[in-house]
């Protein structure tokens, strides 16, 4: 376990898809042997390990056509600082190369969702490949812009140079849980004896990526994953979704309305409940862009006012049962969003369905 960069702290799961997508193929990597541990929002976007060499990969993306990444682009310094702190350390690869421990098999990886600019595409390698040397113009090109950058452990620019790789992923965080999807679907099969429903593979992605992943990246301090532990996280995840054990035996997966009963819900409001939790669903599903990151945003805020009442029922500040219930359902009613109406109430409420249908025990103790 490590502690995060000074500078930028965990983050607050907003507009982060992407890269949590591509966290999970580098974690199925694991289980080739690529890897032998991983973490993410540590002293990068994305950490791993072969042994104890660190290959720290940070994830940039653009939007729109016509638009790359080129060397110029990414030894420029940030133009949002004040012009006395325009340095190459603001820089994307400055911020990739500095701050962290350097022994001599350290790699680096920009991963890039398009095609880069001809100078930067010598760098391109493929996923768990290597890549071909570089041009000397290009190496001093680097070298050059990032000159004055101050790196630890008697290295210079040229030598992080020599080590750098850029992996080019798919355009959108939809297209990256496509290969997740394909590369689950036969550890589901495999898991379950049989071949696994469309929805089943959808529900252990879903769950890996925004529960696991996206959920940790928000937490205090990162974690690093081996390949038995995130396996482990996958076979929990398998059994959540479909209620099988590893063992072949059945695990009664409790419904909405079962989570809603020790919260005095009576069995029509419940139904009822559940119909909303079923059409947010689809509504989530069909969304793209703009409202499908307004409802991830939706999502946290509700889950974290979830994370907070289950704090309070710990703490014994809050009965379990109907008063958690209803505590937590005056909360989502004072956020500014729902209390305006720019958020209707009926949608929010299906969102707290939605979290309260992929949790256990959410109403009925304080576990």
């Amino acid at each position: 376990m490590s502690l995060a960069p000074a500078d930028g702290g965990r983050r607050s799961r907003r507009g982060f898809l992407y890269q949590d997508a591509v966290t999970l193929l580098d974690c199925l990597d694991m289980f080739d042997g690529h890897w032998t541990e991983v973490s993410w929002e540590d002293l990068e976007d994305i950490l791993c390990y072969r042994g104890t060499v660190p290959v720290y990969r940070q994830v940039k993306t653009v939007e729109g056509p016509g638009k790359s990444h080129s060397v110029a682009r990414v030894c420029a310094p940030d133009s949002t600082k004040s012009r006395e702190n325009r340095t190459p350390e603001t820089s994307y690869l400055g911020k990739l190369f500095i701050g962290k421990p350097l022994p001599d098999d350290t790699r680096f990886t920009l991963i890039v969702n398009e095609t880069p600019a001809p100078d930067l595409y010598e760098f391109a390698c493929e996923r768990g490949g290597t890549r071909e040397p570089v041009s000397a113009t290009v190496r001093q090109k680097i070298i050059d812009k990032l000159d004055g950058l101050n790196l630890p452990d008697l290295r210079d620019v040229g030598w992080c140079v020599d080590r750098l790789d850029v992996l080019i992923e798919a355009r959108t965080s939809d297209q990256v849980e496509d290969e997740a999807r394909r590369r689950l679907t036969p550890m589901v099969k495999t898991y379950l004896g049989q071949e696994p429903l469309v929805t089943e593979v959808d529900e252990v992605l879903k769950w890996l990526v925004s529960v696991h992943i996206g959920r940790k990246a928000a937490e205090l301090r990162p974690v690093r994953h081996t390949a038995d532990d995130f396996r482990d996280l996958f076979q929990d995840a398998v059994q959540r979704v479909t209620g099988q054990r590893h063992d072949g035996g059945m695990e009664r997966l409790m419904t909405l309305q079962e989570k809603l009963r020790p919260a005095g819900v009576l069995t029509e409001e419940a139904d009822r409940q559940h119909e909303a939790m079923l059409g947010f669903r689809r509504h989530q599903r069909g969304s793209l862009g703009i409202e499908k990151q307004r409802l991830a945003d939706l999502s946290d805020k509700i889950y974290a006012i979830c994370q907070l009442t289950a704090v309070h029922r710990r703490g014994g500040l809050i009965g379990a049962g109907e008063p958690a219930y209803r505590e937590t359902v005056l909360a989502l009613c004072r956020l500014p969003e729902v209390a305006s109406n720019e958020v209707p109430l009926h949608q929010a409420l299906a969102v707290l369905s939605d979290i309260t249908a992929r949790c256990q025990n959410r109403y009925e103790d304080a576990s």
